[in-house]
């Protein structure tokens, strides 16, 4: 897609960030329930939310723009030691 940048965290700041100004929500499969879909999803507070993040070993992955209108795009899968940050905060997005 051009004029995307695809980042990836673990965060969680960021990703709180991210779901809220989207005014989406966190719920249990591991995902956010956005407003615009009518979807019947179990919701789950932030706290829980990223403990099975964490406890799963996941990442964030996700894509900006800076001269269009936000994409709800994401993805979560299992952080990759290989992908790793060689900088003191590896919980910083980085570009992909």
């Amino acid at each position: 897609m051009t004029g995307f940048r695809r980042l990836s965290t673990t965060d969680h700041m960021e990703i709180r960030r991210w779901a809220e100004s989207r005014e989406a929500a966190p719920v249990a499969q591991l995902g956010f329930d956005f407003p615009e879909y009518d979807d019947d999803l179990d919701p789950m507070p932030w706290d829980r939310w990223f403990e099975e993040f964490d406890a799963r070993g996941m990442e964030f992955v996700y894509q900006v723009s800076e001269t269009e209108r936000p994409t709800n795009f994401f993805q979560l899968r299992p952080r990759d030691p290989d992908r790793a940050l060689t900088t003191q905060d590896s919980r910083a997005p980085r570009s992909l």
